[in-house]
């Protein structure tokens, strides 16, 4: 599996090489304060003047960043055909050079406001675009191996998981139903504790109140742990067998 080479700053093309390492840090250090940006964004503490003047710099800031990049993807593909016309057209008639020059002219017309649906899904898209299009591909391309190489071998745990947790709700259901009716009363109730009990998650929020529900308890939360257990070590066996093939394509 092989990768273009590029300056650690290089921004990155619209004709297939990846952004340099450091030019990646900082991109990446950008969708984090765009994801805190959003959420900050939600909180009333911030709906003041001093909060506002914060949150609306650091958007200017992360639109200025995202125009920034999409023009020097842009001047770098054109850089690549020997600044022809042609060459310059290949890069902004490309499919993702349109999708980025969409999104920030949707970004800097402000037709919509920087806190509707329409703009905050616009900022995740590009930045899912931009991580995509970053040397965090390699590890996108390592869980898409992990997981279409044998779903049905490194997930088995997985679907185990799924029919031990319905069974366990549909005994505690039995056992505990005259005993809580609110959180037991039902099959579909009873989902909530046997999932966070088979997931080794264990709330305390609902407990069963007989010694029978309670020792139902503690052996499937026993095979949750031993579910998880094998997912966990599937999951390493496919990455060992990503590195491997990784490895014998590299020599």
């Amino acid at each position: 599996m092989s990768y273009k080479q590029t300056d650690l700053w290089y921004f990155g093309d619209y004709s297939g090489s990846l952004p340099g390492n450091n030019y990646s840090l900082i991109l990446n250090g950008v969708i984090v304060l765009l994801l805190a940006q959003i959420a900050l964004s939600t909180e009333p503490t911030f709906d003041t003047v001093k909060g506002h003047i914060f949150l609306d710099s650091a958007l200017n800031f992360i639109e200025i960043f995202f125009i920034s990049d999409y023009i020097g993807k842009l001047a770098n593909t054109w850089a690549g055909y020997g600044y022809s016309l042609k060459g310059f057209a290949n890069g902004f008639f490309s499919k993702y050079g349109l999708i980025d020059l969409l999104i920030v002219f949707v970004l800097v017309t402000e037709y919509f406001p920087n806190d509707s649906f329409v703009v905050i899904g616009i900022y995740i898209f590009k930045s899912v675009l931009s991580i995509y299009f970053s040397s965090f591909q390699r590890v996108l391309k390592r869980i898409y191996f992990i997981l279409t190489d044998s779903p049905a071998y490194t997930f088995f745990p997985l679907a185990l998981l799924s029919i031990v947790t319905y069974l366990m709700a549909f005994f505690i259901y039995l056992i505990e139903k005259n005993n809580d009716v609110e959180h037991f009363g039902s099959i579909v109730r009873a989902f909530w504790f046997s999932i966070v009990t088979m997931t080794t998650i264990g709330y305390g929020d609902i407990t069963p109140t007989t010694s029978l529900g309670k020792i139902l308890a503690i052996t499937f939360g026993i095979v949750g742990i031993i579910c998880v257990a094998l997912l966990t070590a599937n999951i390493i066996e496919s990455n060992t067998k990503f590195n491997e093939l990784n490895n014998s394509a590299d020599i």
